[in-house]
Order: structure tokens, then sequence, then C-alpha cells
């Protein structure tokens, strides 16, 4: 499985090879650096869920909770309900039944924190028994613009 990538902020005027290849995630990417303006980082309030249509079953929220650090699912599309065959709507990572994915899923999460900076990965494993085969995209919130709130993911099926 590729390690997730950092996304090299660029301005409008140009793509580079570290950005999603599909085309919803190049999208929510463009929506997300519309969205925060001059600021590092949209804030929760910045992000609505009629524009985000073309792919809302495969966007998920997850709130960032310190001391000590940890996961909440807020809102979690249809798509990911299927892939986990259990709703997951509020549910803390690490207390998930699916060990793998929970640690593969905070992992990400982790490294959205420390680069501070959009990340994008290709995924195409197995685990915990089920077939990852996706483009993913995750997404720094902030409502203060320093600390990392909450973190928007957006799938892209392979």
């Amino acid at each position: 499985m590729q390690k997730p990538h950092r996304l090299h902020d660029m301005n409008d005027a140009g793509r580079n090879s570290h950005e999603p290849r599909h085309p919803d995630l190049l999208r929510l990417l463009d929506y997300w650096r519309a969205k925060r303006g001059g600021r590092s980082f949209p804030r929760r309030a910045d992000i609505d869920a009629v524009d985000l249509g073309f792919m809302l079953a495969r966007i998920a929220l997850a709130e960032v909770h310190e001391d000590p650090r940890r996961y909440r699912l807020r809102v979690i599309g249809s798509w990911w309900t299927q892939l986990s065959g259990i709703e997951l709507t509020g549910t803390w990572v690490d207390d998930w039944p699916l060990a793998n994915i929970g640690k593969l899923t905070i992992d990400t999460y982790e490294a959205v924190i420390a680069s501070r900076a959009p990340l994008c990965a290709q995924r195409d494993a197995w685990v915990d028994e089920k077939r990852l085969s996706y483009e993913i995209m995750l997404l720094p919130l902030s409502e203060d613009d320093a600390r990392i709130s909450m973190i928007m993911t957006g799938i892209g099926p392979s």
C-alpha cells in the first residue's frame, strides 16, 4: 500500500503529480482551497453539504480531540458504511471493531496533523478482510487557523 503523500500548495494556475487523479477529489480540493480564502485552512462552517452533493456519500468529517488525542466521526457518508459493514457516525476511531482499519485511519489522521496540509493516497490492499481499493484525500479544517479541529475525508473509487 502506498504511503500518503502531502499535496503541494499550488496556486490555481497549475496542478502537479501529487494531486489526486480522481475528478471528484480534484473538485473537492478546489472547493477546499476556495473556502479557505486567505487562511491556511477553512473552518467547519465554511463547508456546506449542499456544495458536496456530487460526492456526499463518500465524505466523512472527523473531529480532532486533544488530551489525549482521539478522533470521533461526526458525519460519515453511506459509502463508508458499505465498506465497513457498520454505521460509524458518532464513533471514536480507536473503538472500532475493525482494529486494522482503525489503526490505518488514525495513522493517516496523524499524518494530516503533522503535515498541516492535505494528504492524498491510493489504497489497494486487504485490511481486516476488507478490500480497500480507492483514492483517498484528507483535508484539514480549523476554527482558529492554528489548531486542526476537524479532518474532511473524500474518496475517489477506483
